[in-house]
């Protein structure tokens, strides 16, 4: 492949959102259904009570204990919370801790994505000093293991952005595709043959809803060593705008980003820490009601879409859609454009890849209210007409 940064035009993803009106909004990938009524209450005491000052960059010495129960309950992984140098810290949001990987470790470097890829992972990478690569999924977004061993030695061996990382996106955005345990020991397997790290962004890990289970790249064997585990609360608390997230990982390879992060952010919103640490692991059907929530949505949505022509991507997560537009439209640019036209919008496949096989597909962010969601759907069934 080229090393010349892609020529093809992007769909702008917020442009496109504030160009159709909330209730057609099927475009940001953010929840917008509402904040938890407790989670509210505790948040505005602690704001009242003037916990509003400076934090340690490492985050909320609370919630970094919850964060580490709900890591060992859900990932089956023991992070040792006082362990020196840390394992375990509070970001500035999911992207804050992308930010502090690439700065420590991917300035010069390059790290490689799996195409349909999420566009921050390519341009946090390219505004720090970074390269991003795609190793393009078939058509059933799947991989060879042998092509993928080649294509990253190829990468590693050449003298300018030598590959340094894969980035794991399971639940993928855009796809939703959820790596399934094979896959990852393959991807396992190649990063320690080739002595490389794994970003493993793991932000939509409550929405799984298939088959395969989700598994934590860091749990196989050999992977603590060389895994930088990111993930966001803005997802699954819906709390986007409280800018909250977490890495972990071992604390030789996790200080660089405490460093970073210290430099760049300062710390964490420290009252909306100390309110999330009170509510994360109080109700143990939390993540399951989540889940079970955004599978009716997935279903609901998925027939909706079905009678309507669309061929959708049985991905085994639930917070997007990924789908083949009905037959006859060979281009989702355009046809999102007839939709927005209708007060209604997704956002084209072809923001989330660098070739064109991923042209007629769109992704579709179900995480809206029901009456929100339904409205959506019948504009687009309008717009079909």
């Amino acid at each position: 492949m080229s090393d010349a940064l892609p020529k093809k035009a992007k769909p702008d993803i917020r442009a496109i959102t504030r160009l159709v009106p909330p209730s057609g909004n099927l475009v940001q990938g953010q929840s917008e259904l509402p904040i938890d009524p407790q989670l509210a209450k505790e948040a505005a005491e602690i704001i009242a009570a003037s916990r509003n000052h400076y934090g340690g960059s490492e985050g909320d010495a609370d919630l970094r204990r919850a964060v580490a129960d709900k890591i060992r309950k859900y990932n089956g992984i023991e992070v040792a919370v006082d362990a020196k140098p840390l394992e375990v810290m509070v970001t500035n949001g999911g992207t804050g801790a992308l930010i502090g990987i690439a700065n420590s470790y991917l300035r010069g470097n390059s790290a490689l994505v799996f195409e349909p890829y999420y566009p921050y992972h390519r341009r946090i990478l390219e505004e720090f000093g970074g390269k991003t690569e795609t190793f393009e999924l078939d058509a059933e977004l799947k991989f060879d293991k042998d092509a993928l061993r080649a294509r990253c030695k190829e990468l590693k061996d050449r003298r300018e952005f030598p590959l340094k990382a894969i980035i794991v996106c399971s639940p993928a955005n855009p796809s939703g595709k959820v790596m399934t345990q094979t896959e990852l020991e393959a991807i396992a397997e190649i990063v320690q043959e080739l002595d490389l790290l794994v970003v493993s962004d793991e932000v939509y890990e409550h929405y799984v809803t298939g088959e395969h289970p989700h598994v934590p790249i860091a749990g196989l064997p050999g992977m603590w060593d060389r895994t930088l585990t990111v993930n966001s609360f803005s997802k699954s608390w819906n709390i986007s705008g409280w800018r909250l997230g977490y890495a972990y990982g071992r604390g030789e390879l996790l200080a660089p980003v405490n460093n970073a992060a210290n430099v760049i952010y300062v710390c964490p919103a420290t009252p909306l820490q100390a309110a999330l640490a009170r509510v994360l692991m109080a109700d143990e059907t939390y993540y399951t009601r989540l889940r079970d929530k955004f599978d009716a949505k997935r279903r609901f949505a998925t027939d909706v879409l079905s009678e309507l022509g669309f061929k959708t991507y049985d991905s085994g997560s639930a917070f997007y859609l990924w789908t083949r537009i009905p037959e006859g439209f060979d281009d989702a640019l355009p046809f999102n454009e007839m939709l927005m036209r209708n007060g209604v919008a997704g956002t084209p496949g072809s923001a989330f890849a660098d070739s064109d096989a991923w042209d007629a597909y769109m992704r579709i962010c179900i995480a809206r209210e029901d009456a929100v969601l339904e409205g959506a759907l019948e504009k687009i069934r309008a717009a079909l007409r």
